[in-house]
């Protein structure tokens, strides 16, 4: 069965697969019985390395010299992009060449655009990116047929606003307000206490209910593929990256009993500074850093986007989290 997608104009057939018509128009991904749209000509293919590494910046010229050759196949190299220069290329693929961290500044350049993300690994961990250059090279068939695995991974919204009034606030109230900040996050939001690092008071709504006020050194809301960073160094559990889960983690907290807690996806969090430091900061996933006040409140829910990451189909994440974190090994003699 073929389709041409409207939205790019390209030629597509399915496997069998109950593809629905809005994700027909989107032109790619997978269906409940895990067919996928396979792209016949057409495809683009965006390249981002990572400008600081030599040897990625050399893997992109080497992909580049791969692709260029087939028949119609549009290969683009985008070391620097905007998220407006990147949205505006259209892409049916992104590939990052860098670290994890390279694949969350992708995600936050892509936005809410669903386009499929595969990392080839140049950093220290390489949990996100799951490919070396020599896989994903020997996967390139698979990825130009549309057979590689994909998972959609959860993001989250965060947006701070200005509170408009003191005690119990609802969700909604503040959706009707312009945010000062927003962003998306793939891995996590965190509060951090920031110079001169005294301990800061924050109190926290989940859902429209009052929770608790506690003093700590910030604390972090992640997702399920934020587990294994900054929340599992802060002492949260870890979280198989197909739940669809918000992990929410103090830093330090001055207490003996505040463990981290697992939320629903669907839980909307509400953070209400009632003593910051000077330098406090909300960060999204380490990638844009942004003052906050006393007199606002962050606002944590899932966002409507979510990022398509495709697969080494060799590694599975038990596997990765017994190679690259040493999970549950037996200590040495």
């Amino acid at each position: 069965m073929r389709t041409w997608s409207t939205r790019t104009g390209r030629l597509w057939s399915a496997s069998t697969c109950c593809r629905c018509e809005r994700n027909r128009e989107a032109g790619g991904g997978e269906c409940c019985n895990r067919g996928t749209w396979r792209i016949l000509s057409g495809m683009k293919i965006v390249l981002i390395p990572n400008p600081a590494k030599s040897d990625a910046v050399a893997a992109a010229a080497r992909l580049l010299t791969l692709l260029h050759p087939r028949q119609g196949i549009e290969t683009v190299v985008m070391p620097t992009p905007t998220a407006a220069e990147l949205q505006a290329a259209h892409a049916d693929v992104v590939v990052v060449l860098g670290g994890d961290g390279s694949i969350l500044a992708a995600a936050q350049l892509l936005g809410e655009a669903a386009v499929p993300v595969a990392g080839i690994n140049f950093g220290k961990l390489g949990y996100l990116a799951a490919f070396s250059l020599d896989e994903f090279v020997a996967n390139l068939p698979a990825l130009l047929n549309g057979e590689l695995p994909r998972a959609a991974r959860l993001m989250l919204h965060a947006a701070v606003y200005k509170r408009p009034h003191e005690g119990l606030l609802l969700p909604e109230e503040l959706r009707s307000q312009k945010p000062r900040v927003a962003g998306l996050a793939l891995n996590d939001v965190v509060i951090n206490a920031g110079d001169p690092f005294r301990m800061v008071e924050l109190t926290m709504q989940i859902d429209g209910h009052q929770t608790t006020t506690f003093r700590s050194d910030g604390v972090i809301v992640s997702t399920a593929s934020g587990s294994t960073g900054y929340n599992l160094s802060a002492g949260g559990p870890l979280l198989s990256p197909d739940v669809e889960a918000m992990v929410l983690t103090p830093i330090c907290p001055h207490s003996l009993s505040f463990r981290p807690v697992v939320l629903s996806a669907s839980a909307s969090v509400l953070i209400l500074p009632c003593r910051l430091n000077p330098g406090s900061k909300v960060t999204f996933d380490g990638q844009s850093t942004h003052g906050i006040y006393e007199d606002e409140v962050v606002m944590i829910r899932r966002s409507e986007a979510s990022l398509t990451l495709l697969e080494n189909p060799a590694v599975t994440h038990w596997q990765m989290l017994a190679h690259k974190l040493h999970w549950a090994q037996n200590p040495r003699q």
